[in-house]
C-alpha cells in the first residue's frame, strides 16, 4: 500500500468519524430544544422579555395548588424595583405535549402600576414586541400601587 492510499484512508476515517459526531450533537441539541419549549420558565420567558435594568431577577417554580393537572406550575419572578421593594410577577402555566401551552398572567405583588414602570415588553403571537407605556419615562420615586 502506498503512503498517500493511506493517508487517504485515514482523512476518509476522519472526516467520517467528525461527521458522526456532528449528526449525533444534532440531534442532541434538537432533543435538548424540544425538552426546553415545554419547560415551564422557557413558555413564561418566551412571552415576557423584561428589560435590562429588571432582567436579573429571581426564578422560582412550584406545582399549582388546588389543580388536579399535572402539568400546572405556578411562575414567579421577583425583582427589586425602587420604592415598592421586591415585586413578584406571577403567573400560572399548563405545559404539556402542546408547545403553545395556555398560560395567564397573574399580576404583581404588591399590585404596582405596571404602567408606570418599564418592567418588561411582551411579544405578540406574530413575535412582534409591545413595548411598555412607561419605557422611556422616568422611574417614580414612590411606589405606583393599582
Amino acid at each position: 500500500m502506498s503512503v498517500q492510499k493511506i493517508i487517504r484512508q485515514h482523512l476518509t476515517s476522519a472526516s467520517l468519524t467528525f461527521l458522526c459526531l456532528v449528526g449525533a450533537a444534532v440531534w442532541l441539541y434538537v432533543i435538548y430544544a424540544g425538552r426546553r419549549a415545554h419547560d415551564p420558565e422557557e413558555i413564561v420567558k418566551k412571552h415576557f422579555v423584561f428589560y435590562p435594568e429588571y432582567s436579573h431577577g429571581v426564578w422560582r417554580e412550584e406545582k399549582c395548588a388546588n389543580v388536579a393537572s399535572e402539568e400546572c406550575r405556578n411562575i414567579t419572578y421577583t425583582i427589586p424595583v425602587r420604592g415598592c421593594g421586591p415585586v413578584t410577577l406571577a403567573w400560572r402555566v399548563f405545559s404539556g405535549e402542546d408547545i403553545d401551552a395556555s398560560w395567564t398572567y397573574n399580576g404583581a405583588t404588591p399590585r404596582v402600576d405596571e404602567n408606570a414602570y418599564a418592567l418588561y415588553g411582551v411579544l405578540s403571537e406574530d413575535s412582534r414586541l409591545i413595548e411598555s407605556p412607561a419605557l422611556g419615562k422616568p422611574v417614580p420615586q414612590s411606589c405606583q400601587l393599582k
